[in-house]
């Protein structure tokens, strides 16, 4: 039945219903009732406020009236990437469209065609979007992960001049060998008390102090200190509450029926008393000063080139726009690969072959690395990372807005205001993308010549003993929209080199010293809700050391 002769029925039963005497609350309740029937009708299994689609009810969720698929998504919100990948395979498809309150019309896809279409061929249309910079902004502001347009490409031409071969080799040479070692100080301290420790807290720490003191000067050493990390759990709480505004679109209304809005207060200014104090610092910081941290080869750091930063009316960046920047890398160095390496040594521990080879790789290699030993002599430890970070990505989705109508190559039709979600989590489970082994962690995929076997489903993770000789293959270059577990098109991960070169060494200086144990009797990890994929619980293991 269509809208006009809906109301036309309404109408008629309005008149015979407030027919004869009632009083006005009456009137006005009947009229109510009649109103949210109309609604009832006229949206019966999608969200109130979304336009009727009959072109997507082949891949469109099933519905409830008013509310659409938001129940679901709520009940599910725990176990959201899971559900994603389910719902893909229940559907055998690769789009699907559902209805959210305070979303609206959201299209969900999962593969690399329209991936391309979305993050390049037509990148101009799809932006983050009111919506998400609202929902996200408390915490991250206007950063480089928040932003569109003029303001995005600042943030990211002005980011890209820290990233070069020379710094990476310095780095190899300086923070990232130092940071390792002190990681296995604790590491062995652990094994010698025969005590467990989270491991995935220990990595967290340890790119904290990294990526904090290379980029904003700061000395935040959560390494050395015993206890709580008051930054670091900061920062996971704002973090996780973010996203969990995702799954509500009632969340500015309930946090403040529970204590999550004064504890998201109370995380942000911890987090924001670091940023201000690095900001601070360099401000009062002398030109003598600048010239002894910045050290001979006269690296300038993050916070060193905002702060230099001019639009062209010479108006320098505030430092609330400071503030953004501090945050936004702080998830992109510090979140990312000690997440990465949490879920990669997990399926290390489950996968003695993989241990093995890894073992071999590293024992064969100088003590101390370099950047032509980690680029170079660690191929089969570059494959294990990049599996890991298949199964496991940083970043498990992300949405777009359409700023006007589109077409999908697969001839899907996209209105203005539509939100595009793909979920990264899912395309790297997707049996179309990665073939019928792709659940499963296997460093071997990423070696050229293996294509026969990952298409036929044979593929093996191989051990060889140290006197074969062995040598790894190349590691193959995937397309950025078939991995796209550091983005894709020109939002593509300025740091991508960085954080797999600092991956790389913590692997080889600690994978070469100790053998990790999952600790008895602890369920198996799951990623919680957030922007990002930490655990959910701790990564408790039992240390040992190997030589």
């Amino acid at each position: 039945m269509s809208t006009s002769a809906l109301t036309r029925l309404l109408l008629i039963l309005k008149d015979r219903i407030l027919k004869g005497p009632k009083t006005r609350s009456q009137k006005a309740g009947l009229f109510a009732l009649l109103s949210f029937l109309f609604l009832v009708l006229k949206y019966p299994n999608r969200a109130i406020g979304t336009r009727a689609r009959p072109d997507l009810d082949g891949i469109a969720w099933s519905g409830m009236p008013l509310i659409g698929n938001t129940y679901t998504i709520l009940k599910n919100r725990n176990k959201f990437l899971q559900s994603i990948v389910e719902n893909f395979e229940k559907l055998d498809t690769d789009v699907m469209s559902t209805t959210v309150l305070g979303l609206g019309r959201v299209i969900a896809i999962n593969d690399p065609v329209n991936l391309e279409h979305i993050m390049k061929t037509n990148f101009e249309n799809y932006e983050k979007g009111y919506i998400l910079n609202s929902t996200m902004s408390q915490v991250l502001g206007n950063g480089i992960f928040n932003s569109d347009g003029s303001l995005w490409k600042m943030h990211r031409k002005t980011a890209s001049h820290v990233f070069s071969t020379k710094i990476y080799r310095a780095l190899i040479d300086g923070a990232f060998t130092d940071h390792s070692l002190q990681l296995c100080a604790v590491l062995d301290r652990a094994a010698q008390a025969g005590k467990p420790v989270d491991l995935q807290a220990l990595f967290l720490r340890l790119t904290l102090d990294a990526f904090a003191k290379l980029s904003f000067g700061l000395e935040i050493d959560s390494l050395g200190k015993e206890g709580q990390d008051t930054f670091g759990s900061s920062f996971d709480y704002a973090v996780v509450a973010t996203d969990e505004r995702f799954m509500n679109p009632f969340w500015r209304v309930t946090e403040h029926l529970t204590t999550k809005a004064s504890n998201m207060k109370k995380a942000i200014q911890v987090v924001d008393s670091y940023a201000y104090n690095a900001i601070k610092g360099r401000r009062s910081e002398s030109t003598t000063d600048a010239k002894i941290r910045q050290g001979p080869s006269g690296r300038e750091d993050l916070l060193d080139l905002f702060m230099k930063w001019r639009d062209d009316d010479g108006r320098a960046l505030s430092d609330v726009e400071l503030r953004d920047v501090f945050i936004n890398f702080i998830i992109a160095g510090r979140d990312t690969t000690a997440q990465a390496l949490s879920w990669m040594y997990y399926e290390v521990m489950r996968n003695p072959a993989v241990e093995k080879n890894i073992w071999q790789e590293v024992d064969n290699l100088d003590e101390r690395p370099t950047y032509e030993m980690l680029t170079k002599d660690m191929r089969y430890s570059n494959a294990v990372f990049l599996e890991a970070l298949r199964l496991y990505p940083p970043v498990p989705r992300n949405l777009k807005t359409a700023v006007a109508d589109d077409i999908l190559p697969n001839g899907i039709k996209v209105q203005g205001g539509d939100r595009i979600m793909f979920s990264t989590y899912a395309i790297g489970r997707n049996r179309k993308v990665w073939g019928p082994q792709a659940p499963e962690f296997l460093p071997e995929r990423w070696f050229e010549g293996n294509g026969a076997d990952i298409e036929k489903g044979t593929l093996k993770n191989n051990t060889h003993s140290a006197e074969e000789g062995h040598a790894w293959p190349k590691v193959r270059k995937e397309s950025t929209f078939k991995f796209s577990s550091f983005n894709a098109g020109p939002r593509i991960c300025l740091g991508q080199t960085f954080a797999t070169l600092e991956a790389l060494t913590v692997i080889m200086m600690i994978s070469s010293k100790f053998k990790f144990e999952l600790v008895p009797g602890q369920d198996e990890p799951e990623p919680v809700p957030s922007l990002t994929l930490p655990m959910k619980k701790p990564l408790l293991v039992n240390v040992h050391r190997r030589r």
